[in-house]
C-alpha cells in the first residue's frame, strides 16, 4: 500500500470537508432561495387574485376614477407592487399608479397568473389577468398588468446570497484557523519529530502538546544512547577483536578508499593474501586456545614486518591480507615479503610450548591483476593455493596463466556435477594378462568424463578436482555400481571368471558408510570378481580406523590389490598390517627396463611377493623388451599398452575373445 505524509493527509482531510460542507451550504441555499421563492409566489399570487376578485366584482364602465384610491393604497401599501396598469379593450391606458404614464410598459413581458408557477418570482417583472365586462349582453374585457417592483425582490435575493457568501466566509476562516492551528501544533512538530527521527540531526525544541513532547525527549536519549553504541560498535567493527589487527570490513574500505586514490594518481599497489600452512593441526593438537595465542604472535610479527603506512588485517580465521600502498618496483614487494616469511618462521613460545609455523603467500597487483577489491582478493588467494602446491612455505605472484587454471578447475567442477545428474561418466576396462599363457585373466575398471562439446576427458583431468571438492564420493558409488552391473552381464559369457578392479580414492574413507554401501552393492555378484585397490595415500591419515574398513572389505570376501607399489616410504610395514592379495609395480620402474641390470628392484618386489604369498601385476608395460624381461623373473601379469589401452566393454570383450581363441 502506498504510503502518505501526515501533511498530505490532512489536506485531503481538510478538502474532503471543505468540499463536504460547501456542498451542504450551497444545498441550504438553493432550499433557502426556493423557499423564499415559494413564498413570494404564495404572496405574490394572493395578493393579485385578491386584486382580480375586488376589481370583477367592482369594476363598472366608467366607474375607473371611483377606484383609483383603492388602487393606489395597493400598489403603496403591498412593497411587492410597483405599478398597476388597467388596460381597456381598445388598449387605452385607464388606470397607472404613476398618472404621468400615457402608455402601458410595452418593453416588459407579462405572465398570466396561471404561469406563475413556472416563473422566476426574483426576475418576472409583470403578471396580468383579464376582468370581464358586459356592454348589455355582449362580454368583453379589460386588461389588468400587475408591475412587481424588482428591487425589493432583488434586496430579497441579496439577503439569502449575503447569507450565504457569510456564512462561506465564516467557515472558511474557522476551516483556516482550524488548519493553521493543527499545521504548526501538529503537523509541523510530527515533521519535526519524522526528521529527527530519520536523520538524527538537530534536536527539536519542546512541544506545546505533551504527548508530542514525551515522543521527542524519548527519541532524543535513544539516539544519545545509539550515538554511544554506534561509536563503540565502530570501534569493534573496524578492529579485529582477536589480533587488534584492522578487520575484513576496514581493509575493504580502506582499500577502496587506495583504488579511488589510485585511480587519479595512475600509482600502484600489491595485495599481500597470506594463509598459515597446517594451522588446523595446531588447534586440533593443541587447542583452540593455544592456537588463538599463536594468531597474536603471528599479528605481532606482521605488524612488525611492514612499512608504516602498509594496512595489516586478520582476513578471518588463520587468514591475513597485507596491503602494500604506493609500489614502484617489485623489489618493494619482496623485501616486505621476505621479512614476513622470515619473522613468521621464527619459534614461537607459548604454554611453555616451542612451536613453528609457516605460511603462504599470494599476491596480487593494483590496476594490472583487478581494479576492485574483489578481484585482488581473489587472485591474490588464487596465487596464495598455488603456492601451498609448492611445498607452502612459499609466496607466488598471481599470473593469467594461473588465472586460466583456475577457470579450467571451475569448468571440471561444473562438468562433474552435471555428469553426475545426466550419467556423463563412462568406464573403460584395461586388461591385465597372464604372462604365462599371456591370456587376458582380469582388467582395471577406469573412468572417463564424457563432454557433450570436447568428447571424453581423462581421468588425470578430473580426478584431482573431484577429490578436492568432495565429489569423488558419489562418483566411487558410482564406479562400483557401474562395474558390478558389467560383472553380471559378463556372469553367462566366456567373460565370467574376468575379475574387475576398482579404485578407492583416500577422500571416499571419509564416508562412515563406505564398507556398507561396498557391502550393498556387491551383494547380488560373486565378489571373487571384483577387486578393490588403494595407493598408499589411503593409509597415510587416520591409520587405525581405514584399516578397519580395509579389513571389513577383506571379510566380504572382496580382494585387495597395492597399488603404486614402490613410490611410497611405508609401503613394506603396510604389506605386513593389511591383507593384501596383489602388488601392482608401478609404471615408473617399468619405463626404465632397458637390460637385465635394471630389473633389480623389480625383481626384490616379486621376492617380497613371493615369500608373502602375494600375486604380482607390472603396470605400464609397452614394449615386447619389457614383457620378455619381467618374464625371466618370473612377474606373474602385466598391464599395459602392449597389450591394450583402456577400452569401452564391447571393445574389451571382442579383445578377450580374440586372445581366447
Amino acid at each position: 500500500m502506498k504510503k502518505i505524509s501526515i501533511r498530505l493527509f490532512t489536506i485531503f482531510v481538510f478538502i474532503f470537508l471543505l468540499l463536504s460542507e460547501s456542498v451542504i451550504f450551497y444545498t441550504y441555499y438553493l432550499d433557502s432561495k426556493k423557499t423564499t421563492e415559494n413564498l413570494l409566489q404564495e404572496n405574490i399570487k394572493a395578493n393579485i387574485l385578491d386584486l382580480k376578485h375586488f376589481l370583477d366584482k367592482n369594476l363598472k364602465k366608467d366607474n375607473i376614477d371611483e377606484l383609483t384610491t383603492y388602487l393606489d393604497n395597493k400598489v403603496n401599501s403591498n412593497p411587492l407592487f410597483d405599478d398597476i396598469h388597467i388596460i381597456s379593450q381598445n388598449k387605452k391606458l385607464l388606470y397607472t399608479t404613476n398618472r404621468s404614464a400615457h402608455q402601458t410598459h410595452t418593453n416588459i413581458p407579462c405572465k398570466t397568473i396561471s404561469q406563475m408557477k413556472h416563473s422566476n418570482m426574483y426576475t418576472q417583472r409583470c403578471y396580468t389577468f383579464n376582468i370581464r365586462q358586459y356592454n348589455r349582453l355582449t362580454p368583453y374585457y379589460i386588461k389588468c398588468n400587475v408591475y412587481l417592483d424588482t428591487k425589493y425582490l432583488h434586496k430579497i435575493e441579496n439577503k439569502i446570497d449575503t447569507f450565504l457568501y457569510y456564512s462561506i466566509g465564516y467557515f472558511l476562516f474557522f476551516f483556516l484557523l482550524i488548519w493553521f492551528v493543527v499545521k504548526y501544533i501538529i503537523i509541523h512538530p510530527l515533521e519535526k519529530l519524522r526528521q529527527f527521527a530519520y536523520y538524527s540531526t538537530k534536536v527539536p525544541k519542546e512541544f506545546f502538546i505533551s504527548e508530542l513532547e514525551s515522543i521527542r525527549y524519548s527519541l532524543n536519549l535513544t539516539f544519545k544512547r545509539l550515538k554511544k553504541e554506534q561509536q563503540d560498535l565502530y570501534t569493534l567493527s573496524t578492529k579485529d577483536s582477536l589480533s587488534g589487527l584492522d578487520n575484513r570490513l576496514n581493509l575493504i574500505e580502506k582499500t577502496k578508499w587506495l583504488i579511488a586514490k589510485d585511480k587519479r594518481s595512475h600509482e600502484k599497489f600489491a595485495l599481500l593474501f597470506l594463509d598459515l600452512d597446517d594451522f588446523k593441526n595446531i588447534n586440533d593438537s593443541l587447542g583452540h586456545e593455544f592456537g588463538d595465542k599463536i594468531l597474536q604472535h603471528i599479528s605481532k610479527r606482521l605488524l612488525k614486518s611492514v612499512r608504516e603506512n602498509d594496512i595489516v588485517a586478520r582476513f578471518g580465521g588463520d587468514e591475513f591480507v597485507v596491503v602494500l600502498p604506493d609500489i614502484e618496483h617489485h623489489n618493494t614487494i619482496l623485501e616486505v615479503v621476505q621479512r614476513i616469511m622470515q619473522e613468521v618462521s621464527l619459534p614461537i613460545v607459548a604454554n611453555s610450548l616451542k612451536y613453528h609455523v609457516t605460511c603462504s603467500i599470494g599476491i596480487s597487483i593494483y590496476p594490472d591483476n583487478g581494479n576492485t577489491i574483489t578481484e585482488l582478493l581473489k587472485n591474490a588467494d588464487i596465487a596464495m593455493y598455488q603456492s601451498k602446491n609448492r611445498n607452502k612455505n612459499n609466496f607466488s605472484f598471481f599470473t593469467k596463466d594461473l588465472d586460466s587454471a583456475v577457470q579450467e578447475k571451475i569448468k571440471i567442477q561444473e562438468l562433474l556435477i552435471k555428469a553426475l545428474d545426466e550419467n556423463n561418466f563412462q568406464l573403460f576396462y584395461q586388461p591385465k594378462v597372464d604372462i604365462k599363457t599371456n591370456k587376458i585373466i582380469a582388467c582395471e575398471a577406469l573412468i572417463r568424463l564424457v563432454d557433450p562439446d570436447e568428447g571424453i576427458i581423462p581421468p588425470d583431468k578430473f580426478i584431482w578436482v573431484a577429490e578436492e571438492n568432495g565429489i569423488i564420493i558419489p562418483i566411487g558409488e558410482w564406479i562400483i555400481k557401474e562395474a558390478v552391473s558389467q560383472i553380471k552381464k559378463w556372469q553367462n559369457t566366456t567373460l565370467r571368471d574376468i575379475k574387475v578392479s576398482v579404485n578407492l580414492s583416500a577422500i571416499q574413507f571419509r564416508d562412515s558408510n563406505l564398507l556398507q554401501k561396498i557391502d550393498t552393492f556387491t551383494q547380488d555378484i560373486n565378489r571373487k570378481n571384483i577387486d578393490i585397490e588403494l595407493t598408499e595415500s589411503v593409509l597415510i591419515k587416520d591409520f587405525e580406523n581405514r584399516l578397519e574398513i580395509i579389513k571389513g572389505i577383506k571379510k566380504l570376501g572382496i580382494s585387495l590389490s597395492l597399488d603404486d607399489f614402490g613410490t611410497g616410504y611405508s609401503s613394506l610395514s603396510y604389506l605386513k598390517n593389511i591383507p593384501f592379495d596383489t602388488l601392482k609395480i608401478d609404471k615408473t620402474f617399468i619405463d626404465t627396463l632397458y637390460t637385465k641390470d635394471d630389473l633389480t628392484f623389480v625383481n626384490m618386489i616379486i621376492g617380497i611377493a613371493d615369500n608373502l604369498g602375494l600375486n604380482v601385476v607390472a603396470e605400464g608395460v609397452e614394449t615386447e623388451g619389457q614383457l620378455q624381461l619381467l618374464k625371466e623373473i618370473n612377474c606373474e601379469q602385466y598391464q599395459g599398452y602392449l597389450c591394450s589401452k583402456p577400452v569401452e566393454p564391447k571393445e574389451f570383450e571382442e579383445l578377450f575373445n580374440k586372445i581366447l581363441v
